[in-house]
């Protein structure tokens, strides 16, 4: 019996499919930046997530006991961080006349694509909320939930190229937290800056995290899915986006570079993915609609407006984040770098 269209792409099958690729191609997800978080999943509806929590360090210092004083009692602070759900949806069209004229399948195209698709646009909802804690680049956002967890970053400092000298800074920024610092993302203009120069070493993904020790420096490709070998720099995890933000152009480009730790950024879902497909018989033609219901939430921050499922303009807005964990409680620092390959 042939193969039929409906055979390529079934919804109850081809979701999980789409699912582990997501899941496969997510770098952000591979390297523990991103990590899930149970109080995330917003199951019983809802716009916005509160996860409380008690405020890390008590006050006050010991007192002197005597015989003729009582001690005065402390409290412990609550606060809460507030994660916004985002809803998002993708729908493709292939009409019978373009799959003959290709003579091949755009659904079945499509279907082999969409698992990289979400992941890539996962992704920039991400990077978007990273860009409305920190604020713009080379500006004076002071008021920035994360800008003391910034450098380079305000107006009349002068970025250099990614150094050894970031790392330690972005290390000291959380004091005696820096060695939990495990990830970095970079564009790949960046990226390839350091390849020149031979400070990417690159170790088999498996051992990435069990302190394996990285190879020389080589000019092996960037890490993409299939390929078993990661670029680690200074012993962090790469990972390259073109998606991070910047600024100027040409040689005065100017570009994010993001240092985290383990489950800085905390991810749930509201609903699973869901795929449903259809066929026109009148216009010829399939369709098939993906629809996603999560949360990206950088930890140690609060979404402080009232906005619902905001775009990604709203979530790089400055003024819709706040902070609510100590500075070196917050795994996350932004550098803003040069590159020779401008």
């Amino acid at each position: 019996m042939a193969t039929l269209r409906s055979d390529v792409i079934v919804p109850e099958v081809f979701t999980p499919y789409v699912i582990e690729q997501t899941t496969a191609r997510d770098a952000f997800l591979a390297s523990g930046v991103v990590q899930p978080m149970a109080e995330l999943n917003a199951t019983e509806g809802g716009d916005f997530v509160n996860v409380p929590f008690w405020k890390a360090n008590l006050s006050g210092d010991f007192e002197v006991l005597t015989d003729s004083t009582s001690l005065t009692p402390g409290k412990i602070q609550a606060d809460k961080q507030i994660s916004v759900v985002l809803h998002r949806g993708r729908a493709f069209e292939a009409r019978d006349l373009a799959a003959l004229a290709a003579g091949s399948d755009p659904m079945a195209a499509i279907g082999n694509k969409i698992g990289a698709y979400i992941a890539n646009q996962r992704q920039k909802d991400l990077l978007s909320a990273l860009d409305g804690v920190f604020g713009s680049i080379n500006a004076n956002d002071s008021n920035s939930a994360f800008f003391a967890n910034c450098i380079d970053s305000e107006s009349g400092d002068t970025p250099t190229g990614l150094s050894p000298k970031h790392v330690a800074k972005a290390k000291s920024i959380l004091g005696d937290a820096g060695d939990q610092l495990s990830a970095v993302c970079m564009h790949s203009k960046v990226y390839y800056d350091l390849v020149e120069r031979k400070l990417v070493d690159y170790v088999v993904a498996a051992d990435t995290n069990a302190g394996a020790t990285a190879s020389g420096g080589s000019i092996a490709p960037a890490y993409t899915p299939g390929n078993d070998r990661v670029p680690t720099y200074c012993g962090l995890r790469v990972i390259v986006s073109d998606d991070v933000s910047t600024t100027g152009s040409g040689a005065s480009t100017e570009y994010s570079t993001y240092f985290f730790t383990p489950g800085s950024i905390a991810s749930g879902e509201q609903a699973g993915m869901s795929m449903e497909t259809d066929r026109d018989i009148l216009a010829k033609s399939d369709a098939m609609a993906v629809d996603l219901h999560y949360t990206y939430h950088p930890v140690g921050s609060k979404w402080a407006v009232t906005t619902v499922n905001p775009t990604r303009a709203q979530l790089g807005t400055v003024g819709n984040w706040s902070k609510v964990y100590e500075q070196k409680n917050i795994g996350i620092v932004r550098a803003t770098n040069v590159s020779s390959q401008d």
